[in-house]
């Protein structure tokens, strides 16, 4: 039950082409057993996408020849590397915000906990809506 490091991550689904165009993410620090930090990062997911940070899908990914979208389908990858600058992003604001000797261990691990939330975007912009399904694991997600 040591503290760890946690992520809550976001895909942003534009609903009326079913494209990934962007994505989101942000890290806690946080104890207590697998299930309890699950059950904080799924309390947190419904409201903490307004405060976490942004970040293009990576120009690897792309769709019909457009670079920097995927479809929704990518998440089913394991060896997806669709969120990989999204974690070295979270990571180095992480080092610019901590100001503690022991940086190393918070780092994001190996194999985080994490769990991953859908956004949809209407075509009028605005607050996207959240999606209903999420997804868990404590593994690595890159």
């Amino acid at each position: 039950m040591n503290p760890e490091i946690i992520v809550n991550l976001w895909y942003i689904l534009h609903k009326p082409t079913g494209v990934v165009y962007n994505l989101a993410g942000r890290t806690y620090y946080a104890s207590g057993t697998d299930e309890e930090k699950l059950a904080l990062l799924k309390q947190l997911a419904s409201t903490d996408y307004l405060l976490a940070t942004q970040f293009s899908v990576p120009d690897r990914f792309n769709v019909d020849g457009m670079n920097g979208c995927c479809l929704p389908a990518e998440l089913d990858d394991p060896d997806t590397t669709l969120f990989e600058e999204v974690y070295q992003g979270l990571e180095n604001e992480a080092g610019l915000r901590i100001t503690v000797a022991d940086f190393e261990n918070l780092k994001i691990p190996d194999n985080p906990l994490f769990v991953i939330t859908a956004l949809y975007q209407e075509d009028h912009g605005g607050v996207p809506i959240l999606g209903i399904n999420s997804m868990e694991q404590n593994g690595a997600a890159t």
